[in-house]
């Protein structure tokens, strides 16, 4: 009875932990959404690295991508400062429309549990050269 009793208590514990450590965070990608437009940011930067088995001009990341009105306007290398093309890199709207576009498999997600934006995007399969990640983190209203 006793080898019974352990692993169902130990998955009630694991299931009452899961639901207080994401009580404050968004549930899924309509919740993070709404909780990210309440916000009404349209100027912003954030971190954001890319994988992927394709070539990047100047390197996956982390790059800083800097969001003016509500359009993608700069993006530097983090170490060195230097600018790049913006193309391939997102505005957090973007980064939702790609999210709850409805093609193809859904993508894995996270997101910020404060700000609602996605921090992790991860499309299909990278083991197999068909998927990609992408992450923003450090995000910083500007003005």
């Amino acid at each position: 009875m006793l080898n019974f009793v352990r692993p169902v208590v130990s998955a009630v514990l694991i299931l009452a932990f899961a639901r207080c450590s994401d009580g404050a965070g968004p549930k899924g990608a309509v919740e993070a959404r709404v909780r990210w437009q309440a916000q009404n940011l349209s100027s912003y930067s954030y971190v954001a690295t890319k994988q992927c088995f394709c070539l990047f001009p100047n390197g996956p990341g982390p790059m800083r991508v800097e969001v003016t009105q509500g359009h993608v306007s700069r993006v530097t290398v983090v170490p060195t400062g230097v600018e790049t093309p913006i193309a391939g890199w997102y505005t957090i709207d973007e980064l939702f429309d790609q999210i709850l576009s409805g093609s193809g498999p859904p993508p894995t997600v996270a997101f910020d549990p404060v700000r609602g934006y996605p921090t992790h995007v991860e499309r299909c399969c990278l083991a197999d050269d068909s998927g990609s990640i992408y992450t923003a983190a450090s995000l910083t209203p500007t003005t």
